[in-house]
């Protein structure tokens, strides 16, 4: 099992090392990844002998554990996480299985149908025939409940990941947002001091005991191996930097570097000033451990001082490669020299605190001090990060001289965000909230790390696509060489290439960003929600975490959206052959489009179901299509009939008096080519508010109508039959539906008959009404069916001379 019911000192020990806290396992992995391997190799080697019930056992065993260990309701996060690496495994072990399985189980039942006998056989080896068949059964029904078990293993397995998720969140929630004592708490600090002398007093005993450990067990050749280890590696050092930095120099010499060189000298320095010092943290750890140097009860600060160490060399590196101090021709970033210092001190004095903190919190635990200590440390670690915020803001502040003519000044969101870090940091360690203090200087270290990672990558993604794919670079011409692309393909490439690391490198960032969250890639945003207690109303929970999660999703959404409609129209279309009508028709919608989704994920983290969603759009639809009526123009009628696709491109349309076929549906107007070969040009609007008759918006099936009036002599069963006739003898007449033969009406002077029939392309339907009329007439002649023809109005008889109207007593 897990083993939380040891003693205590044996516990932390246990959970030093499961974590991978102990600084060999952490610093000395590029050590271990061989012997990992190898292991790897021997355990595949006899997994694979396992069968696949052996194996699912296996699995079943380890989740009976890790239900076991859930059950303890002291979980810390560094547990739940041990129980995620413990859990995620299975999920591919799971899947290896039933992957295993599922074409042994179709093939038994493929034999299963062989073996099955036919009711009318009977031969002679059928107990033979029986004997294999139930062998056969017993081998399906076998595999048919092991692969039945692998499927509730892995709901099981996935059940298991939730629930650690949401336990995850929990925790997070319950320790970010803790309220503590204030920092201007009398209490806290009486308690601070007179509890003080007596901690340093224990931590100095623990201090006492370990080195006189180490005197008494450290001989005198392994004194002299461990100075001989250090002094090695001290006289190897130099070398090593001073080889490195010349591989990729920074020439002082050199006026304007490309960016591309650039970046590559900034990633290179960051690794020479980072990685030379890690691997002496590395050689340090392995030392410890090779010559039985620590003490388990030390062992949580000696892995603070390690990982303190770590990230001071990591920000010196990350901030000496991205700002190259002293060295402004090699800098990535627009940043005055004056500033520069600044900044280096500022980023520097932050983790400093940060890694102070981390080991006054460990040496706290491991002497077993109150909570007042780690709290007046976080709270002291939070106040010195606001004082040089401060500091920093008001040293790189715009120069009042220059407020005349006041440059601008790309910095300034910057400066805005560090004010308001600094203002939530001070309120926040006023009223208490000393764990969201520690939390939020972690991120502003952490995320300025990876940041500028990313950014470095970003620069060296983009200038080297560009500079591979130009037509006279070796990677360009060898793709217009061999695949035949022209520079319009390669610029595409390119920016396409770009766009997707861009997306990539995005993500990557945010997973690592949300990392010490507690946050895994499919419920990123669960903590927000988790953060605070809110009100329900209906299905719907309203809280201070879900208003913020909701609008933090809608600013983020709509700030991707702004940068993909920046890409499209700066980038990828302007290198295609699009004209600049429809290149803003597709750069607007893909805009409504993404604030649509970002409203709608807003919305989700609300609460808010896609059914009540679907009533308020409907709401909302009502509204603004009554503001349209009086504010619509051409430009948005045509994303209108972009969107809606009412009018097509080929689409047959009849406006008016005029028709024709829609050729163009440009951003103001559409372009409509007539019969006559000419081009009307149609106002969208016209098009989204007027009536327009389109002929093949469902389909393309066309309607043929043909009226015929025979005399009253004729017979009206002989005429039907010459219509169907006609009608059947085109090719292009649809038989289903099947052509009809109205008798419409008796005139007074004819018979009149209508034939309907249709064809399955509507511009084909006068040329075969055309064929028909022909045909037609040829069979009413060939019948001898006489056609009517309208009575000519008598005219009126002439008036005898002194006639008037009846009863006037005329004659």
């Amino acid at each position: 099992m897990f083993g939380w019911e040891r003693s205590r000192p044996a516990r932390i020990a246990a959970k030093r090392v499961l974590e991978g806290k102990h600084a060999l396992h952490r610093f000395g992995a590029p050590f271990l990844a061989l012997f990992a391997l190898f292991g790897l190799a021997f355990s595949g080697a006899a997994h694979a002998q396992d069968t696949p019930r052996q194996r699912l056992d296996s699995v079943r065993a380890t989740l009976v554990e890790i239900d076991a260990a859930f059950k303890n309701p002291s979980l810390s996060d560094s547990d739940l996480q041990r129980l995620r690496a413990d859990n995620d495994p299975l999920a591919s072990e799971v899947q290896a299985v039933i992957a295993e399985l599922t074409p042994k189980l179709e093939a038994s039942v493929k034999r299963l149908t062989e073996l099955t006998p036919k009711s009318k056989d009977k031969a002679p080896e059928a107990d033979a025939v029986t004997g294999e068949l139930a062998a056969e059964e017993k081998i399906h029904d076998d595999l048919d409940a092991d692969l039945r078990s692998a499927r509730a293993l892995a709901l099981q397995v996935d059940d298991n990941n939730a629930r650690i998720g949401a336990a995850r969140r929990a925790l997070f929630a319950q320790q970010t947002f803790e309220r503590s004592s204030s920092i201007l708490s009398p209490l806290l600090w009486v308690t601070v001091i007179r509890e003080a002398p007596g901690d340093v007093a224990t931590l100095g005993g623990l201090l006492y005991d370990w080195l006189s450990g180490v005197a008494s067990r450290l001989t005198r050749l392994q004194t002299l191996s461990l100075l001989g280890l250090l002094i090695a590696f001290g006289a190897l050092a130099a070398p090593v930097r001073w080889v490195a930095q010349r591989v990729i120099a920074r020439d002082p010499d050199a006026a304007a570097p490309s960016k591309l060189r650039r970046a590559f000298a900034a990633i290179w320095t960051a690794l020479v000033l980072g990685g030379i010092p890690l691997l002496g943290l590395v050689a340090v750890a392995y030392a410890l451990d090779a010559f039985d140097l620590s003490d388990p009860r030390l062992q949580g600060v000696q892995d603070a001082i390690l990982d303190g160490l770590k990230l001071l060399f990591i920000t010196n590196a990350l901030v000496r490669g991205l700002l190259a101090p002293g060295q402004p021709a090699w800098r990535l970033v627009a940043i005055a020299d004056r500033v520069v210092p600044q900044v280096y001190s500022f980023w520097m004095s932050v983790a400093a605190v940060v890694a102070i903190e981390k080991l006054l919190e460990t040496a706290a635990d491991a002497i077993g001090a109150s909570l007042s200590m780690t709290v007046a440390a976080r709270a002291l670690g939070a106040a010195l990060v606001v004082v040089f915020s401060g500091r920093l803001l008001r040293t790189t502040a715009v120069p009042a001289a220059s407020a005349a003519a006041p440059p601008r000044d790309g910095w300034a969101p910057v400066r805005t965000l560090f004010w308001l870090l600094g203002v939530v940091l001070l309120g926040a360690i006023l009223i208490g909230y000393i764990a969201f203090a520690t939390f939020i200087v972690a991120q502003m270290i952490w995320v300025a790390g990876v940041g500028t990672a990313i950014y470095l990558v970003n620069v060296v993604v983009d200038e080297g696509t560009e500079a591979g794919l130009q037509p006279n670079a070796a990677i360009g011409r060898g793709l217009m060489s061999v695949a035949g692309l022209g520079r319009e393909a390669l610029e595409q490439i390119g920016v396409l290439i770009e766009g997707a690391a861009r997306v990539a490198l995005v993500v990557t960032g945010i997973l690592l960003v949300l990392a010490p969250w507690g946050i895994q890639s499919q419920d990123m945003f669960g903590s927000l929600r988790a953060a605070y207690f809110g009100f329900r109303v209906g299905n719907v929970t309203i809280s201070v975490s879900s208003i913020l999660a909701a609008a933090a999703v809608l600013i983020f959404g709509v700030l991707i959206t702004r940068a993909v409609q920046g890409w499209l129209a700066s980038k990828l279309l302007p290198r295609t052959r699009l004209d600049s009508g429809i290149r803003n028709s597709i750069k607007t919608i893909f805009g409504y489009v993404g604030f649509v989704f970002a409203l709608v994920l807003g919305c989700a983290q609300l609460g808010l179901s896609f059914q009540n969603l679907a009533i308020v759009a409907g709401a909302l639809g009502v509204g603004i299509g009554f503001g349209l009526q009086s504010i619509v123009n051409n430009f948005l009628s045509g994303l209108i009939l972009l969107w809606e696709r009412g009018v097509r491109v080929g689409d047959w349309v009849v406006i008016g008096a005029e028709q024709g076929f829609v050729r163009r549906i440009n951003a103001r107007a559409t372009e409509v080519e007539t019969f006559d070969r000419a081009t009307l040009i149609v106002p969208n609007a016209t098009l989204v508010s007027g009536v327009v008759k389109n002929w093949v918006h469902s389909d393309r099936v066309g309607r043929i109508i043909i009226c015929l009036n025979v005399a009253f002599d004729n017979d009206a069963d002989a005429v039907r039959e010459i219509l169907i006739a006609v009608a059947k003898a085109q090719e292009l007449v649809l038989s289903i539906p099947a052509p009809l033969v109205l008798f419409s009406e008796f005139a007074d002077w004819a018979l009149k008959f209508q034939l309907i029939c249709f064809v399955d392309e509507v511009e084909m339907a006068e040329r075969v009404k055309s064929e028909m009329h022909f045909d037609l007439l040829r069979r009413l002649k060939e019948a001898g069916v006489r056609l009517a023809y309208p009575y000519p109005t008598p005219p009126p008889a002439p008036k005898p001379e002194g006639a008037g109207p009846p009863g006037s007593g005329g004659g």
